[in-house]
């Protein structure tokens, strides 16, 4: 007498893993979702002049500052750091700036950038820097293109 098995295996069994990729990716998903709402975005901080209407001269909030209380720093595509035309070390630009800032009691160090090929990078990177020596007393330079 033979003995029946009830169940037989078949040579051409599948296990069908699409359900399984849908959920593994929903959840993937949901986890990167999640992670990008919950970081906090790093930003720079930048305080943009604001223009008072009827005034003519357009820089409402510096109208009290003279020639004499900014410290311009000019910014070469190369990233180094000019000042009146001459070539500043950190070291010396780092001195002038605090000589500047005992001596003048309104003055703003001021980085200007005007040249296109100055990326953005060595912007962030020397505003950074200047911070770190003269504090919120930082502006940076613009022009209209």
């Amino acid at each position: 007498m033979k003995v029946r098995k009830k169940y037989q295996a078949s040579s051409n069994a599948e296990i069908n893993l699409t359900a399984l990729l849908d959920v593994v990716f929903s959840i993937l998903a949901f986890f990167i979702l999640l992670s990008a709402a919950l970081t906090i975005p790093s930003r720079i901080g930048v305080d943009l002049p604001v223009i008072a209407r009827g005034n003519s001269s357009g820089n409402s909030g510096t109208s009290d500052l003279k020639q004499e209380d900014l410290f311009v720093i000019t910014l070469d595509p190369s990233g180094q750091m000019l000042v009146n035309g001459k070539v500043l070390t950190p070291q010396q630009l780092e001195q002038d700036i605090r000589k500047f800032l005992e001596t003048s009691a309104q003055g703003i160090v001021v980085l200007s950038a005007d040249n296109t090929n100055v990326s953005y990078q060595q912007v962030i990177n020397r505003l950074a820097e200047i911070r770190a020596i003269a504090g919120n007393r930082v502006a940076i330079a613009t022009s209209r293109s």
